[in-house]
């Protein structure tokens, strides 16, 4: 988008049919229906106005949207405006039996597609917050990236209601809101004073990765020694085919001048003739040359955190926080940098060691500058352990996502490289991004060589670009679907198609993975969540699953010898009444053994996903995933953000039907690129790590270790494990909650853990 777009607008054409008034004089209020009076020309369809309140018909109660809520007779001009600056707000009273768990809504333009507005959070609880039961245009996606100006639509003509479940909604409030500038929606930075003087670096020290000082944090115990800082030296260890991690953390005296020209210099470490460093790299500028680059850095980017949730607020309520790691190498957000006075500024140092790395203690410096002069040095002590974590992951953790379309690649090619790119950085980072093929996938897909080629080993090749962990190793899970596969994904006439039908789907799937990816496992994705998003809920999913996939899938296993899974996300006691569903989860390692005694496999998902959690949270899903046994532990997403959104100031990037803002929901990496933001893009060609998607890595190395150990005494690594996820809720809310997480919080705790286990690997 051209720079053009951030320039306040002169005006708003706005139609005389509706009434419009000004809020907080940076937005144009349109009432739709306000205090029980419809704008002039309004017409409802499936709802009628009762008092001061719109009773809908029971939407959903055929099927999805069938009958639905709708209003027509609008005319609200948004050529001169961005989609971004456009707000929904529909207001429901009445309790929770009235209002859908799921719902959409749909904004309809005069030109161009309806704009469909997805999980509309209609049982919002904040009835005090600006945003109550609104949402913004911004969220629409990749609808948006395709059609983000007001010009393509014209006008908003009307707006509609889907749901399912038959929900006779009451509706007390619809308003449209248009932001008045581009410009008070995405405000700069501060930016650093060329002119500063006399600012000064007054503590230099190290902290573990899963750790954090918050940005205005100017005393913490950390400084005088912790798991990684010892009498002023950064203590390290791991084995081969690891990435070890710390943070240098540097403040900045208080006043009014703070420091320009800061950095941090780390070429890596030694043990006499052998070295841990990047003298072999091609491409010392590009992050993302994996061959012979051993050492990276990142420049921390705090964000600010407000409270989301319910509950008794923790203490990182309305602080900077530090969660997005910025190569170095960026052209924006990199280094060297400024720290402003006063503040906190921390540098991630990442060292891959090599699989052939000799065993034994290397040593090295941190070199911490200011305008290219050295004012601190930190000696670096790293502990080369005498074993290997394996090639091939003995648990497979994935992300769901694809690139942001926020990069602006646009070819083929560009697209091609750009995944390729995302795919080696979450390999070289000890997980997986993933997505599945989605039913009904066009021959010339399932045929295409390169697009096999992303879900083989073949790009985790030097050839490619790549070195590290998982070298040569394809895809694990290859998912038909992920997410919609729906009642008929391969066609038919009936309401689920017939077995013929399934078959001949299926077989395009089985003979292209056969194919390319041999040795992978096809997985058929037969419902997300369907106690609640399938009709009918669970007695129903089970008649239906019963009757259709699973018996069509078995057939199919039998007639080609194929080895296709059937998953769910379902637990262990609806698998009973499934008893062909392959993968599903437990709740209990009692059910997650007796599952895998059953030769199914244990999948399990997501975890403590919130900003505001302690850097450590995610870190416990590998030691989660070691106790239940599971072969698979995914993510819902880690790119879940729209092109609009301001992936690099703003935390809030989802909202559920609660209305609850949970800032970094399925967001753990960021785009390296942002053409939407041009101001705040790193200018590189793939993603940005977060600081949470670091500890969610160092977790499923835990799990290696924890396996290791388990092959010499499988009953103290029990033990050990049991002490460190007792009492973990992963899903719970903040530590100081009522309904506090119970997993470690410190880095202490896991160093003190991975010790014991390194004692047990070498028979010490």
């Amino acid at each position: 988008m051209k720079q053009s777009m951030y320039t306040c607008l002169a005006f708003l054409a706005i139609s005389l049919t509706i009434h419009s008034t000004a809020l907080a004089e940076n937005r144009i209020v349109h009432d739709i229906f306000v205090d029980g009076k419809l704008a002039p020309g309004v017409k409802l369809t499936g709802g009628k106005v009762k008092g001061k309140e719109i009773h809908t018909v029971a939407i959903g109660q055929k099927a999805w949207a069938d009958p639905m809520f709708q209003l027509r007779g609008l005319n609200i001009d948004i050529s001169k405006v961005d989609l971004a600056q456009i707000h929904v707000r529909i207001v429901t009273t009445g309790g929770l039996v009235n209002k859908p768990s799921y719902a959409d809504v749909q904004v309809y333009m005069r030109k161009g597609p309806a704009v469909h507005v997805k999980q509309f959070p209609f049982r919002s609880w904040q009835k005090n917050k600006p945003d109550y039961m609104m949402k913004s245009l911004e969220h629409i996606g990749r609808q948006y990236a395709r059609t983000p100006k007001g010009k393509t639509f014209g006008a908003i003509t009307g707006l509609g209601i889907k749901a399912s479940g038959g929900f006779a909604m009451r509706l007390s409030k619809i308003q449209i809101l248009i932001d008045k500038s581009l410009d008070d929606k995405y405000p700069d930075d501060p930016k650093a004073d060329a002119n500063w003087k006399g600012g000064k670096i007054t503590s230099v020290f190290a902290i573990g990765g899963s750790e954090r000082l918050l940005q205005n944090q100017k005393d913490s115990p950390l400084k005088a020694g912790n798991s990684v800082w010892k009498n002023g030296e950064i203590h390290l260890a791991g084995a081969r085919n690891e990435t070890v991690a710390f943070q240098v953390i540097m403040q900045a005296a208080p006043g009014e001048n703070g420091i320009n020209g800061v950095n941090v210099k780390f070429t890596g470490v030694r043990k006499g003739p052998d070295r841990i460093d990047n003298a072999k790299v091609k491409n010392p500028n590009d992050p993302y040359d994996y061959v012979g680059r051993h050492i990276q850095l990142y420049r921390t980017r705090y964000v600010l955190y407000s409270k989301p949730r319910r509950g008794k607020a923790s203490g990182t309520t309305d602080k900077y926080i530090p969660e997005i790691q910025i190569p170095f190498e960026a052209k924006w957000g990199g280094a060297p940098f400024p720290i402003f006075p006063g503040k906190t500024q921390a540098v991630w140092v990442d060292i891959y060691i090599p699989k052939n790395a000799v065993a034994g203690l290397y040593t090295g410096q941190v070199d911490v500058q200011v305008a290219g002069r050295s004012i601190k040095r930190l000696p670096v002590k790293l502990t080369v352990q005498d074993f290997s974590l394996p090639n091939k992951p003995t648990v497979v953790s994935a992300m769901l996502g694809y690139p942001s379309s926020k990069h602006g690649a646009k070819t083929p090619e560009e697209k091609w490289e750009l995944e390729k790119t995302y795919r080696q950085f979450f390999r070289r980072n000890h997980t997986e991004l993933f997505r599945g093929f989605r039913p009904g996938t066009n021959e010339k897909v399932l045929q295409d060589p390169k697009s096999w080629l992303l879900r083989s080993g073949d790009i985790y090749m030097a050839r490619y670009g790549y070195e590290g962990p998982g070298e040569g190793v394809a895809t694990t899970f290859i998912f038909i679907c992920m997410y919609g596969g729906g009642l008929k994904p391969f066609g038919g006439p009936g309401i689920s198609g017939t077995e013929e039908d399934w078959h001949r789907g299926l077989l395009k799937y089985f003979t292209a993975a056969r194919k390319y990816a041999p040795g992978a496992t096809l997985v058929y994705y037969v419902w997300d969540e369907p106690s609640h998003d399938f009709k009918g809920g669970i007695p129903a999913f089970t008649k239906w699953f019963n009757r259709y996939p699973g018996p069509f899938v078995d057939s199919f296993n039998k007639k080609y010898k194929a080895d296709i899974k059937l998953y769910s996300s379902v637990n262990a006691t609806v698998e009973r009444q499934v008893p062909l569903m392959d993968i599903y989860t437990a709740k209990s390692r009692k059910a997650a053994l007796e599952i895998a005694k059953r030769g199914d496999i244990c999948a399990k998902w997501n975890g403590p996903q919130s900003i505001g959690h302690p850097a450590s949270a995610l870190r416990v899903v590998g030691w989660q995933a070691y106790y239940y046994k599971s072969s698979f532990w995914w993510m819902w997403h880690a790119v879940a953000y729209g092109y609009p959104f301001d992936v690099y100031r703003n935390v809030n990037n989802f909202r559920n039907q609660y209305g609850e803002n949970l800032p970094g929901f399925g967001m753990f990496v960021y785009p390296g690129t942002d053409t939407f933001l041009p101001k705040r893009s790193p200018g590189l060609k793939g993603p940005v790590p977060g600081t949470r998607f670091f500890n969610w890595r160092q977790g499923f190395i835990d799990a290696e270790y924890l396996s290791l150990a388990a092959r010499k005494n499988p009953e103290a690594v029990l033990n050990l494990v049991k002490d460190m996820v007792s009492g973990t809720s992963i899903n719970s809310g903040l530590p100081g909650e009522k309904t506090s997480s119970g997993y470690p919080t410190t880095e202490a705790r896991y160093v003190a853990a991975r010790a014991r286990l390194v004692k047990i690997i070498l028979g010490q």
